[in-house]
């Protein structure tokens, strides 16, 4: 689910036609909390709902998380209420946790109950075919195959080595469009550059260099992902699924999806022709997926629906997260040039006069590791994980979560909160990871920029390896200023809402060649 409301001004906005739907709702909604109203009474001898603000009728909580970030909004909603706390949106109760003891509850007391997904979400049904992705997936025998899938098959430690070569020639290029910007000395987009590299490396390992129509392809994953963030409705309010069609969001989902079938069907036959040509180290994501389509001795066959819905999941998470954690740890560098200074020094000194970065020196550039982590706890690529979905009512904090609700946790504020960070906790410093007793693999519930549990990201080697080194080539060869006339505290740190909280505004840079290209 998705709680980046972006709600137009017209009158005919989706978030205003359901303020309008009052008249039409009420006698659903008057049932529904006689309905509960019972349960609650004899519920109430166990344990109370978690606490929350205030709600209005029909909307409940809908109107203070529109127009803001949700990640802050829940945020400083925790702060009034508590670490766990119920919100209604519409027809939906929303629980948000956000503090280490509420996470270690949900995750390690009732992780199989807190382990599977809405699945009447509008995008779930829409571009996720029917929850066949495995972030999506409802928990059960299909996720949990295809989770292996991609950790024996897909992203396991040989298949990411088999990419170095494409690594290779997409960063030579990456660092040569950089250098190019560097003679010109004018300012660029970093990025909006870096998107572009992290697009070229996805559609390499995912259908190979020869893919004709990636170009279409990436902007119609765009198109998707934009759509996602849409406000859906039927999101809010289940039983009445029709209002999508009737504000337009369902139909253009479904124009995107068509669109999308149609280039997948395109993508897997051209790749189909080939790749018995292709050598085994080039083994491409999409011939993993291919092949065990073929063998058909899976429990749960992967049908092609499955493929396009791994595939745009690969997209929509692996492409615009690692390129966010790139374009936040160069801005939080430029707003601390000391930092980016000690980093510098560490990684040429580290090359001793060697002019060509290869993937084995990543190892020697700890500070490297420690901005990253620092980038990772200030702005997670996924500021709200992906929701859950309550199987069972049960107990966390002695609150009692009610069968059905969707719960978030808030890795945005854990990451962000004095009680685990200090009073420094909203400054950038790397040097707080240095004893190296914190890291993001989901042991320590303050800080889970991948997500934690069974639900962990499975991809979290292959996008860290991208960001590594990316960012060693961007220090390494070239120094770093802010265009002409702007200071350091001009730099507006700020995300908008969204799957990855992106810069509010572009971080514009100039670049100037260090250690000349190899």
């Amino acid at each position: 689910m998705q709680l980046a409301m972006e709600l137009a001004n017209s009158l005919f906005s989706p978030f205003f036609i359901t303020l309008f739907l009052g008249f039409f709702i009420a006698l659903l909604t008057l049932l529904g909390r006689a309905r509960s109203s019972g349960a609650h009474k004899s519920d109430r001898q166990v344990a109370p709902l978690p606490p929350g603000p205030p709600k209005l009728p029909l909307i409940g909580n809908i109107h203070q998380l529109a127009g803001g970030n949700p990640h802050r909004t829940l945020g400083r909603l925790a702060r009034t209420h508590g670490p766990l706390i119920l919100l209604r949106l519409g027809q939906v109760d929303l629980v948000v946790a956000t503090s280490v003891e509420a996470v270690e509850e949900i995750i390690k007391r009732h992780d199989v109950n807190f382990s599977s997904r809405p699945t009447d979400l509008t995008y779930v049904n829409m571009l996720a075919y029917d929850g066949l992705s495995v972030a999506m997936a409802v928990y059960g025998g299909y996720w949990q195959q295809m989770r292996k899938v991609y950790v024996t098959e897909m992203l396991n430690s040989r298949r990411i080595k088999s990419f170095a070569t494409i690594r290779k020639d997409v960063f030579r290029k990456f660092t040569a469009e950089v250098a190019g910007r560097a003679s010109a000395q004018t300012p660029f987009n970093f990025g909006k550059t870096v998107m572009s590299m992290t697009n070229a490396m996805m559609v390499r390992t995912a259908f190979g260099e020869r893919c004709k129509q990636q170009t279409k392809f990436l902007h119609l994953v765009k198109e998707a992902t934009g759509l996602v963030s849409s406000f859906a409705v039927a999101d809010m309010y289940p039983s009445l699924k029709f209002l999508d069609t009737l504000t337009g969001l369902k139909p253009k989902l479904e124009r995107t999806r068509g669109r999308l079938d149609k280039l997948f069907d395109e993508i897997i036959a051209q790749r189909q022709e080939t790749r018995d040509d292709v050598p085994e180290e080039e083994d491409l994501l999409l011939d993993v997926l291919l092949r065990l389509r073929d063998q058909g001795d899976l429990e749960f066959p992967i049908t092609t629906d499955s493929i396009k819905a791994v595939v745009v999941e690969i997209f929509a998470g692996g492409t615009e997260t690692s390129s966010t954690t790139i374009d936040w740890a160069m801005s939080e560098m430029m707003k601390n040039p000391e930092t980016m200074e000690k980093a510098q020094r560490e990684i040429r000194e580290a090359m001793r006069g060697k002019s060509k970065l290869e993937e084995s020196d990543i190892s020697n550039f700890n500070y490297l590791k420690l901005v990253i982590k620092e980038t990772l706890r200030l702005h997670p690529p996924g500021p709200l994980l992906l929701p859950r979905l309550c199987t069972d009512t049960c107990e966390v904090l002695g609150y009692r979560v009610p069968a059905g609700a969707r719960v978030l946790i808030n890795v945005f504020a854990l990451g962000r909160d004095e009680a685990y960070w200090g009073s420094d906790a909203e400054s950038f410093k790397p040097e707080r990871f240095e004893s190296g007793s914190v890291d993001f693999r989901g042991a320590n519930f303050e800080f889970l920029p991948f997500g934690v549990g069974r639900r962990i990201c499975p991809g979290i080697n292959f996008g860290l390896l991208t960001v590594e080194t990316a960012l060693a080539h961007l220090l390494f060869h070239f120094d770093w200023k802010l265009p002409k006339g702007m200071k350091t505290e001009d730099l507006d740190m700020t995300e908008i809402s969204g799957a990855s909280a992106p810069r509010k505004t572009p971080l514009m840079v100039l670049a100037d060649v260090a250690v000349p290209l190899p």
